[in-house]
This record gives structure tokens, C-alpha cells and sequence, in this order.
């Protein structure tokens, strides 16, 4: 069984998912708090299994090992992370179709 890495979570990421729930609540309270769940529940498979994720390709040596990951039930979200020895490194939350590996990279 594949040990358990740690979640951190950057400024950015922490502010993308209350930007994004803060958003959703607007109509939808109830879906705001699922959504919420869902991210956590996305981070916490990633730190079982930090290779869930997809590699995204990228030409920016910066943005070498950037993965990203689908939110559970709320697929038009994506989970950008980094795979260290210890953790799961969440850079952002984003809603797709952003440039992924410049916004990734907003955060370092």
C-alpha cells in the first residue's frame, strides 16, 4: 500500500476554492458545500495516490512535474498540483480552460 503523502495547500489554491465556492453559493448554497467536499475528497485521493493526476505537458522548465487532476463531481474544476518526497503540493484551483501551466506558475 502506497504511503500517504501530506496536502499543502498554497495561498492561491486556498483562495481559488473559497473564490470558486463563494461563486457557486451565489445560486446554489447546497452546491457550494458539496463542491467544497468534493475538492477535499480530490486532495485527500490525491495524497493516497499522487500519480491520480495527469502529467501536463508543458515547454516551461518551471512547470516541469505539474499534474492535474479533475475535482470529483465537478469536473469543469481542476486540481494543479506538484508531487514532492513528502507531499501533495496543491498550486491552484482552477475552472478549465485556462492556460494551465501559466496559472500553475502564478503561485510560485
Amino acid at each position: 500500500m502506497p504511503v500517504r503523502k501530506s496536502p499543502h495547500r498554497r495561498r492561491l489554491a486556498i483562495d481559488d476554492i473559497a473564490g470558486h465556492a463563494n461563486y457557486i453559493a451565489e445560486s446554489d448554497l447546497n452546491a457550494a458545500l458539496r463542491f467544497l467536499e468534493a475538492v477535499e475528497g480530490t486532495v485527500e485521493l490525491l495524497c493516497q495516490f499522487p500519480e491520480a493526476g495527469g502529467v501536463v505537458p508543458t515547454r516551461r522548465p518551471e512547470a516541469k512535474g505539474l499534474r492535474a487532476k479533475l475535482v470529483n463531481r465537478f469536473g469543469s474544476y481542476i486540481v494543479l498540483y506538484f508531487v514532492t518526497a513528502e507531499t501533495v503540493d496543491i498550486a491552484r484551483v482552477i475552472r478549465g480552460g485556462q492556460q494551465i501551466d501559466e496559472v500553475a506558475l502564478q503561485s510560485t
